[in-house]
């Protein structure tokens, strides 16, 4: 069975990729940002008999990804496939608080520590978890990461202002990601940025075009079809390339 491990999958979209990877046979590493919110989650998983781990991981935090790691290898001997799910956006990040959100949104009010901590979130520390698991990807024969991106992480498509740090850490993300498909190519792992479209998320609301059923279930299909050739790239849902 191949292990899959699927970061901020307490809920939302990442709660959907357990589910649906669960359901295909995978060993799923459910993480979430404390173990409660983990085991919560995992429960009806655990109760369908189906394979599926809790596990805490702050995605900042290297300390929770070291430990990730080192109870992935000890679990597993290798990792498959690498959910890069975590997230946050402006208003996600704010939850609630006016003057938060215009200090990630407006140029008036922009608050460079705030940049840094959602530019961490959303573009840094995704890829560190990722080299920390580099040595079990290459005791896989298909080792894979997907890192959930944006359009808004695309230069040449964003014709509107404001939503900054959303916007720079979704485009840092995608270099982010250049440079370590192109670090770890050789070794046989290939690592994209997927924008799911827009879901129906506590960050896409409600009238969003896509559930998240029908997120997963189109990124899976892309997920089918990646080769090593792929790597490094920014795809849409529907597997086109994405405008950088």
């Amino acid at each position: 069975m191949d292990v899959a491990i699927v970061t901020g999958a307490a809920k939302g979209m990442g709660l959907e990729w357990v589910k649906q990877l669960a359901e295909a046979g995978y060993r799923v590493v459910l993480t979430a940002s404390t173990l409660a919110k983990a085991e919560a989650a995992a429960e009806d998983f655990i109760e369908r008999e189906l394979v599926v781990y809790p596990q805490k991981l702050d995605v900042t935090s290297a300390e929770d990804r070291k430990a990730l790691a080192a109870w992935a290898e000890h679990m597993f001997g290798r990792v498959d496939l690498l959910v890069n799910n975590a997230g946050v956006n402006s208003r996600t990040r704010a939850a609630g608080d006016p003057l938060k959100l215009e200090q990630n949104l407006l140029i008036e009010k922009l608050d460079k520590q705030e940049l840094f901590a959602v530019m961490d979130i959303n573009a840094i520390a995704p890829i560190q978890l990722a080299n920390e698991l580099r040595p079990l990807f290459k005791h896989s024969a298909n080792p894979s990461i997907i890192n959930i991106g944006s359009w808004l992480g695309s230069i040449s498509i964003k014709n509107t202002g404001g939503n900054y740090s959303y916007a720079v850490s979704k485009s840092a993300l995608n270099m982010m990601n250049r440079a370590f498909a192109n670090d770890v190519r050789a070794e046989g792992i290939c690592s994209i940025v997927l924008n799911p479209g827009w879901v129906q998320t506590d960050m896409g609301g409600a009238k969003a075009q896509f559930t998240e059923t029908d997120a997963v279930h189109n990124m899976r299909k892309l997920l089918e079809k990646l080769d090593l050739e792929d790597s490094g790239k920014f795809f849409n849902y529907d597997g086109t390339e994405h405008p950088w």
